[in-house]
């Protein structure tokens, strides 16, 4: 029997039965170990794949993904079921022999258990909450997330759902398993119509929520542990929610608040006054933000009339030219308009910075003879870069030159 493994198509696998590997988690997803026979094997293009008569390992089917674990003494890589719903196990190598003893690697699996069960919870505390009804789910190795059909979500109620599935979680409610003939299936409330025909199995918290599934659960809601909410966004007409159950949302809460311990003692705060700090922190932010820019105008003020001062003139107009040091290229363009807003004055400015040399070349309204695009090509050129502009304005860049060079070039372009 050879066959690669296919990309999945159609309704998820696992509601149909009669294949020839018996699903053991399917009757039991509490079971660790097993004992069965190697029925078929495979060199894939993956690498070696068996099938078993019997498997406790979970395909990656429905949202949830595979199983991991050993067959004796074998890493078991991956899992699915190929297109006849044949279920095939990626191994490190073939074993040898065909009895094989099979180890789910536990905590894998009970996480998928913790966030799959917690996810039904979550699912019908929508539904039942804000009638907002899911449309698809996906276990991720670090979150999980629901699409809801739903427009608009805030957290007040996100609070009030999370309030609802963590009671049912702490009341621990017995998550039953059924499998039920179609004929039969009216006879249970499901959140949503099965989506295939012949034996369906039915994941059933009763009083609560029940809904046609494949997937390995816990056996009592309680066993979730924590259901929490960590993010609300518009995806694709309606709302994704991303959460956390279990010991991943235990893991999430202590990363957070060693977050907030570090903030509060560099602050000097308890944790819960942290809010009040940190509003007081952006608040003096402004203020010196405000008092930084008000300095900065004022330093600019100072360096203009000291470069407009030294400048010499040339037929009347006042030639600037600069290298600035320790000075943005924003900071050199805000000093030309300073510059060229005093009369007579064409100004030609340099940084030095991690693009290279920067060029801004500004000149007065009463100076329609100057061109600055021109003066500014000329430098630019010289130093082996380009820029343009307008006449009034320009600017451009270069490789990066040693100051002296800058200073040369500038002082030939504006003189040209």
């Amino acid at each position: 029997m050879h066959r690669s493994r296919p990309r999945q198509r159609g309704p998820p696998r696992w509601l149909s039965f009669g294949h020839m590997t018996e699903r053991l988690y399917h009757a039991d997803s509490m079971l660790r170990e097993f004992s069965a026979r190697v029925v078929a094997r495979h060199e894939s293009d993956r690498g070696p794949a068996v099938q078993l008569d019997r498997t406790a390992f979970y395909p990656t089917s429905g949202g949830q993904p595979y199983d991991t674990g050993k067959l004796n003494d074998i890493a078991v890589l991956d899992v699915w079921e190929d297109e006849s719903g044949e279920i095939w196990h990626r191994l490190e190598r073939f074993p040898q022999g065909d009895a094989v003893r099979g180890q789910i690697d536990w905590e894998r699996r009970f996480d998928h258990m913790q966030q799959h069960s917690g996810q039904h919870l979550l699912s019908g505390a929508f539904k039942r909450v804000l009638k907002a009804p899911t449309v698809s789910f996906h276990l991720g190795t670090e979150e999980s997330f629901i699409d809801l059909d739903f427009p608009e979500l805030d957290w007040d109620s996100v609070f009030r759902v999370e309030a609802e599935v963590n009671r049912v979680i702490w009341e621990n409610k017995p998550m039953e398993v059924h499998v039920v003939d179609q004929a039969e299936i009216h006879k249970i409330p499901l959140r949503r119509p099965p989506q295939v025909s012949g034996k369906i199995r039915v994941i059933w918290i009763r009083d609560y929520d029940a809904v046609a599934c494949g997937g390995t659960h816990v056996s009592h809601t309680g066993a979730v542990g924590l259901v929490k909410v960590t993010r609300v966004e518009h995806y694709k007409g309606g709302m994704r929610v991303g959460f956390l159950c279990g010991k991943r949302a235990l893991l999430s809460y202590q990363r957070v608040l060693r977050g907030l311990q570090e903030a509060s003692a560099d602050l000097s705060v308890h944790t819960e006054e942290l809010g009040e700090a940190v509003a007081r922190l952006q608040d003096e932010t402004k203020q010196v933000r405000r008092a930084l820019r008000a300095a900065h105008g004022e330093l600019a003020a100072l360096e203009a009339e000291r470069l407009w001062s030294a400048a010499p003139e040339d037929h009347g107009a006042r030639q600037v030219v600069a290298h600035l040091q320790e000075r943005t290229f924003d900071q050199a363009v805000a000093l030309a308009t300073q510059l060229s807003s005093r009369p007579s004055t064409v100004v030609l400015l340099a940084v030095s910075d991690a693009k290279g040399t920067r060029l801004v070349c500004q000149r007065s309204d009463d100076l329609p003879q100057a061109d600055a695009a021109a003066i500014l090509r000329r430098a630019a050129e010289t130093l082996g870069g380009r820029g343009g502009g307008t006449a009034a304005q320009a600017q451009g860049g270069a490789p990066a030159r040693p100051r002296k060079a800058i200073l040369e070039a500038l002082r030939s372009a504006i003189t040209a």
